[in-house]
C-alpha cells in the first residue's frame, strides 16, 4: 500500500479537483491522509465533504483528514508521514492533479528500480484548465544522477521510503522554500532514486495561496544552510559540483538585496569554483556587471531572433 499525503492550507477552490484526481486512479492499493495546516478559508469541509462520499471501493478508513494549527508545509508534510501506514509516501500539494495512472506507473518504477529512497513521475505546469501538449516522445526511465535533466521530483510527483525519510529528519521546518529538494537530495545521498520524466502530474501556477509568489526570506531558504551538505559535498565530488551550482543559481538574486547581500557573499564563499564554469565564478564576484552581460545577451538574441 501506498499513503498519500496532501498538505491543505487554503485551497477550498482547488482542493476538490485534486481529491478527485486520486480518487480516479487506476491503481487503488492506497490511503489518503490529508493534513489541513490550520486553513481559515472552507478548505477542511470540502475534504469532510468529500471523504463522506467516497464510493464502495475506498474502504476500511482510507482516507483521513488531520487538522493542526497552522505551522507550514513542511510540518503538515511531517504530520502526514508520520500518520503513514505505507512503507511508501506519495506527495500530492492541493492544488495539483494526478493522471489517472499516476500511482500505477510510480508502482510498475518502484518494482523495477527496488529499494531506493525516492521515486519520481514527470510533471508539466499549467495555468487554469490549460493542459500544454507533450513535448516529448522521448523519456528518461531509470535510476537518477546528478544531471539535474534526469531529476524530475515535486512536491506532487515524487514518492519516499518512510522509514529512510524519519531516519534523516525528515522536512526541514526551518525552510520555507526549498524545503522539499531539500529531502529528497538527502534521501538520493542515501540508498539513490528512480524516475520516470514522462509526464503524469499537473502542477498548477495559478492555485490560490501559491508558495512560488512569496518572497523569499534567505534565512529561509535553502541556500542558508548549505552546511547541512558539508559531509556529503566531501565525500562526493559529483554531488558538489551538482549542488554548489545550484546554491548559485539560489544565492545570486540575493547579491542585489541590501538586507541578505553580505549573508549571500558569506555563503557563496563556501562553494567549490573549481569544477564549475568561470561564468560562475564572474556572477558571484561581479554581480552587477554579470547581470548587464546577460541583458547583452538577451539583445543580441532577440536581435538574431
Amino acid at each position: 500500500m501506498i499513503s498519500v499525503v496532501i498538505p491543505l492550507y487554503n485551497k477550498e477552490k482547488s482542493i476538490r479537483a485534486t481529491l478527485e484526481s486520486v480518487l480516479a486512479q487506476s491503481y487503488t492499493d492506497y490511503e489518503v491522509i490529508v493534513v489541513d495546516d490550520g486553513s481559515t478559508d472552507n478548505s477542511a469541509n470540502v475534504v469532510r465533504d468529500i471523504i463522506a462520499k467516497i464510493d464502495d471501493r475506498c474502504i476500511d478508513n482510507r482516507w483521513t483528514l488531520i487538522s493542526q494549527a497552522n505551522a507550514g508545509v513542511s510540518a503538515a508534510r511531517n504530520a502526514g508521514i508520520m500518520a503513514a501506514n505505507g512503507e511508501y509516501v506519495a506527495f500530492l500539494d492541493g492544488d495539483d492533479l494526478w493522471e489517472k495512472d499516476f500511482l500505477k506507473e510510480l508502482v510498475r518504477l518502484m518494482q523495477d528500480y527496488p529499494g531506493k529512497s525516492i521515486y519520481g513521475l514527470g510533471y508539466v505546469r499549467i495555468y487554469g484548465d490549460v493542459v500544454p501538449e507533450e513535448g516529448s516522445d522521448v523519456y528518461y526511465r531509470g535510476v537518477t544522477n546528478w544531471n539535474w535533466k534526469t531529476m524530475t521530483y515535486s512536491g506532487s510527483s515524487s514518492c519516499i521510503n518512510k522509514e529512510d525519510a524519519i531516519e534523516l529528519g525528515l522536512f526541514d521546518t526551518r525552510m520555507t522554500h526549498g524545503e522539499d529538494v531539500d529531502l529528497w537530495w538527502r534521501l538520493l545521498l542515501r540508498n539513490g532514486g528512480a524516475c520516470y520524466t514522462k509526464p503524469y502530474v499537473y502542477y498548477r501556477q495559478d492555485a490560490e495561496n501559491c508558495a512560488t509568489h512569496i518572497n523569499i526570506p534567505l534565512e529561509k531558504f535553502i541556500p542558508y544552510y548549505i552546511d547541512k551538505y558539508e559531509d556529503a559535498r566531501v565525500k562526493n565530488k559529483e554531488f558538489r559540483k551538482f549542488f554548489d551550482q545550484e546554491m548559485i543559481y539560489r544565492l545570486y538574486p540575493f547579491l542585489f538585496d541590501r538586507r541578505y547581500r553580505k549573508e549571500a557573499r558569506r555563503l557563496a564563499a563556501k562553494l567549490d569554483y573549481s569544477q564549475l564554469k568561470i561564468s560562475m565564478r564572474f556572477r558571484m564576484l561581479c554581480p552587477h556587471l554579470y547581470r548587464i552581460y546577460l541583458q547583452i545577451k538577451n539583445r543580441q538574441s532577440h536581435a538574431i531572433g
